[in-house]
């Protein structure tokens, strides 16, 4: 006796089932639920996939499914007109144009039945027709519709979303072309039908045998010269439209993906806000976008804002450091006073004490000496000195001060020599600083008489406002004692207040055109100083050259102009230079400048 078979596990029986039905096996409310989820492009994938979905009521359930219950009437309104979803045909025209029978009434009623419907419905025969690419331009009308809405208030915006603004411009952009494209492609048919239909009635009609067209003829209507530009024109307009991207907040994401932090005027234009119903209708359509909630207090990603003022406060600390490493020099009391020193170029210590005056009393000491007929001499005190260039120098205080730029080279003097013999040239300003013709280094000759009166009236003394002198006493009680009466003394005290405040304007109004005056000489000043010389120098003492030679260590030698000022017996003041100055070559700028010569004097023999 042969012993009974195991019983079969439910897998196994129930594999035969899957093997025949498969996904057609399953009820007809499953497969609404499943292709109502799905998006036009996977339905039209999947009709071409499998002929079960290939089926004409399921589609056209699928479609007015999705535009009742999954988009709203509200959103969907009006996607079955020609100019959006394009034609829309019976049911017996297509079996018509197929050469396939209408679908019977019985066939009608099991639909019926089966979906649940018990309203009435036209019959078969005149029920429109739907396609996927109408419900792909439905989707479309829906995006369109959606993005148009205006943002919701403030006091409703804790259930709304961030949406990025950039993808709502793309995504309009992209419908308006697609829109054009249909309503171009709908003109073109339109016109196709209307010349196929002349044509038909040319050769129905007596006379068609004479006006009848080729055969061969496509009946295309000719198109000008301007149509042919502005089709052209907006095509290339229409070029740069892209669809949107499948992310609708990717560029408002930051890596943690959280919202982007950003300042408020700027989040404003890269963002907006959309209710609950629409973003659904968004994900739905692009279900690859991320969720970001709009709440009152939400501001942006908290690691992002955090790695953000981490890198703040390293970009302070760094540049507080190189700071710190560049202001090291001044530690040096002489490098601090060579920085320190301004726009006089030369130290101030070293001047003769009977010199060093103030600028208010060195006119009245100049014309003083020149009126004694006292000799000029320098004004430096016997020492050893140098001379480097005023370019070197203010992009060395620059650097300092502000940290632009890299490290200028150490100082190098030899553009103050001469190209012809290699000696060092004294530019003019020098020479008459230590002759003693100028009062300062960058200044005038010492005879200005324009100087001379503008500080005379700068130094004009001056009362303050509602002074005691205004209101004295006794020249009220002096007022009263001639017979006025307290009005007009007051009327008096009055007018002595306003000449007072007059003279204090007018005082204040020459003082800021002197101020005025004072940048505008010191600019022209300094552009005379470059027209008449060609290197501006600063002059240093030995010691300060010797504490800046320290912070170039790699340099050996550095170059500069050097002289010495000594005093001889006769308390007379000489000058002596380390190596004897070129008196051949202009030292001024005029050697640089290049004048043209008209070909007569050439040939003349001017050259």
């Amino acid at each position: 006796m042969s012993k009974p078979s195991p019983p079969s596990s439910p897998r196994r029986q129930a594999s035969p089932v899957l093997e025949v039905g498969g996904l057609t096996a399953f009820p007809r409310e499953l497969h609404m639920d499943i292709l109502t989820f799905l998006r036009a492009t996977d339905l039209s994938a999947l009709q071409r996939t499998c002929t079960c979905f290939n089926q004409r009521d399921l589609v056209n359930a699928v479609v007015e499914y999705a535009a009742d219950e999954v988009y709203g009437s509200d959103l969907t309104k009006g996607f079955d007109s020609p100019i959006v979803g394009g034609e829309v045909k019976s049911v017996a025209v297509v079996s018509k144009k197929g050469g396939k029978k209408s679908v019977s009434e019985d066939d009608s009623e099991l639909k019926l039945s089966a979906t649940g419907v018990e309203t009435a419905v036209p019959s078969e025969a005149t029920r429109p027709v739907y396609t996927y690419e109408m419900l792909r331009n439905m989707e479309m009308l829906v995006v369109a519709r959606v993005l148009s809405r205006p943002e919701p208030p403030i006091h409703e915006r804790s259930t709304c979303f961030y949406v990025s603004k950039s993808w709502c411009k793309a995504a309009l952009r992209w419908l308006e072309v697609q829109e054009e494209e249909r309503r171009e492609k709908f003109e073109r048919q339109r016109a196709a039908e209307e010349a196929k239909a002349a044509a038909a009635a040319a050769v129905v009609s007596p006379k068609g045998k004479k006006n009848a067209r080729h055969t061969g003829s496509s009946g295309k209507k000719k198109v000008s010269r301007k149509e042919l530009k502005e089709q052209r024109a907006r095509e290339r307009r229409n070029s740069d439209a892209m669809p949107p991207w499948s992310n609708i907040n990717d560029d408002i994401m930051c890596e943690h993906g959280d919202l982007k932090h950003c300042s408020g005027k700027s989040a404003r234009a890269r963002r907006r806000t959309m209710d609950k119903k629409a973003w659904k209708v968004l994900k739905k359509l692009y279900p690859d976008s991320v969720q970001i909630e709009a709440g009152v207090g939400v501001s942006g990603c908290l690691m992002c804002a955090a790695e953000s003022e981490a890198a703040k406060k390293a970009e302070a600390d760094k540049k507080e450091e190189a700071k710190a490493e560049r202001k090291k020099p001044l530690v040096c009391p002489l490098v601090r006073g060579f920085y320190s020193r301004g726009n006089k170029g030369y130290p101030v210590a070293s001047i003769d004490p009977l010199h060093d005056v103030n600028i208010k009393d060195e006119d009245d000491f100049i014309s003083t000496m020149l009126r004694e007929g006292t000799h000029c001499q320098c004004p430096l005190e016997p020492g050893v000195y140098w001379t480097l260039p005023r370019s070197w120098c203010k992009n060395w205080r620059k650097y300092l001060k502000t940290g632009e730029g890299a490290l200028p080279p150490p100082p190098d003097g030899s553009e103050m020599l001469c190209d012809a013999h290699n000696l060092p040239l004294v530019p003019p300003h020098l020479e008459a600083f230590l002759s003693g013709e100028f009062s300062t280094l960058y200044g005038s000759p010492v005879l200005n008489a324009s100087t001379i009166e503008v500080e005379s009236v700068a130094r004009m003394p001056t009362a303050p406002l509602h002074s005691s002198a205004v209101s004295d006493a006794e020249t009220l009680q002096a007022l009263r004692a001639a017979g006025l009466s307290e009005v007009e003394v007051h009327s008096q005290r009055v007018a002595m207040v306003q000449l007072e405040e007059e003279r204090q304007r007018a005082h204040a109004a020459r003082f800021e055109r002197q101020i005025s005056s004072n940048e505008q000489d010191r600019a022209a000043t300094n552009e005379q100083l470059d027209r008449e010389n060609k290197v501006v120098v600063e002059i240093l003492t030995d010691e300060e050259v010797g504490a800046l030679e320290k912070w170039w260590p790699h340099v050996n030698i550095m170059y500069g102009i050097r002289f010495a000022v000594i005093e001889t017996d006769s308390a007379r003041r000489e000058i002596l230079w380390h190596t004897p100055p070129c008196r051949e070559c202009d030292p001024s700028s005029r050697a640089d400048t290049k004048f043209h010569m008209r070909s007569r004097l050439a040939q003349r023999g001017f050259h």
